[in-house]
């Protein structure tokens, strides 16, 4: 059986990862791995800009690399982490019969085509739970707490000891109501952090989450209505796809507390940019904790960059030393399954 790894050359990630995972690959007895580069980044102007647009687009708009292409045919199974994986690129993997992607996301792959294709395309869910569970509650004390700009006010002299917010979201995570928007893996953990860890209250609006489930984790399901009129803090947690863009937007923003603080560490397709604008501007809500943009590094003349009721963090959630472990390990359990022909847990639907 033969593995092809695709590549990004200007990121080391897939490469580093896999090959240093080789050693465990005995759960597939005789799997031969090869690796290839795909030059679809180094084709672009701003490199930076190739993982926005996939996730916006998806992968069809590359041009598949020829030395991709040449090597397709002879893979039974494909890795990648964020190289686009297109409806050509699939045909010609005639051996192809699974994809595997090493990270959370599949929005570079075309899972349409692989589904007509009769090839199951694999992902590694909720492999960054824990640590963007982490970044998210800090990032609502910090917002809360007016850490970050505490400390920008004493490292220009300034003393203020009384916080510029004299609302009732400048409190304890305690004495608040939390609504999480998603209650998937990462929403799970937000939530155990908060309840376990702080006592706060936590509310949650899920389509695909049972309120019973919900309620076994000490959390309440409410219509989302009810958690936007109601929450001090709202977070989000939705994958972004079609019909999730721009789910947050002016209506939604409107029913929020004055007192509420948006917090985004999804997606930034999730939210309607101009609404959340009009919302921090307008004082309709008291602020936010972005960690993700609509372009990516932020434009210096960005107007959240001159607000004072933002904290800002750039697109690094999920960005921890325990990335590679978490991945394989999930990556370990799925090929272990496959390799015995048991149902496969993290295909993507």
């Amino acid at each position: 059986m033969k593995g092809l790894v695709i590549c990004d050359p200007l990121s080391k990630f897939t490469q580093e990862a896999v090959k240093a995972f080789e050693q465990k690959f005995d759960v597939l007895p005789g799997l031969e791995l090869e690796y290839v580069n795909d030059t679809n980044h180094m084709r672009m102007e701003n490199p930076k800009e190739y993982n926005l647009k996939m996730e916006k687009e998806g992968p069809e708009w590359i041009t598949p690399d020829p030395e991709v292409m040449s090597k397709l045919p002879e893979a039974d199974i494909l890795f990648t982490s964020f190289c686009g994986v297109t409806e050509a690129m699939l045909k010609a993997g005639k051996n192809l019969k699974l994809v595997f992607m090493l990270r959370s996301g599949w929005e570079n792959c075309n899972v349409e085509a692989a589904k007509k294709l009769g090839i199951p395309v694999c992902n590694c869910p909720s492999r960054l739970a824990e640590p963007v569970a982490d970044l998210t509650v800090a990032m609502m004390i910090a917002e809360c707490r007016g850490i970050l700009r505490g400390n920008r006010d004493i490292l220009q002299g300034k003393w203020i000891q009384n916080d510029i917010y004299t609302d009732s979201t400048n409190a304890a995570l305690c004495s608040l109501r939390i609504g999480l928007y998603g209650y998937g893996g990462v929403g799970r953990a937000i939530a155990k952090r908060l309840i376990n860890g702080f006592g706060a209250e936590v509310v949650a609006y899920d389509e695909y989450c049972t309120p019973e489930s919900m309620a076994a984790d000490g959390v309440k399901f409410v219509p989302l209505e009810e958690l936007l009129r109601t929450s001090d803090i709202v977070s989000i947690h939705l994958r972004l796809v079609e019909a999730t863009k721009n789910i947050i937007g002016k209506k939604e923003f409107d029913m929020m507390k004055p007192t509420a603080i948006f917090v985004n560490t999804a997606r930034a397709g999730l939210v309607d940019q101009d609404a959340l604008l009009d919302a921090l501007q307008s004082k309709k809500i008291r602020g936010a904790c972005l960690d993700v943009f609509w372009e990516e590094p932020v434009p210096m003349d960005s107007p959240f960059l001159k607000m004072d009721n933002v904290t800002l963090t750039p697109h690094r959630a999920g960005v921890t030393t325990d990335i590679v472990p978490n991945t394989l390990n999930l990556m370990a359990q799925e090929l272990a399954r496959f390799a015995k022909g048991e149902e496969l847990k993290f295909v993507v639907k």
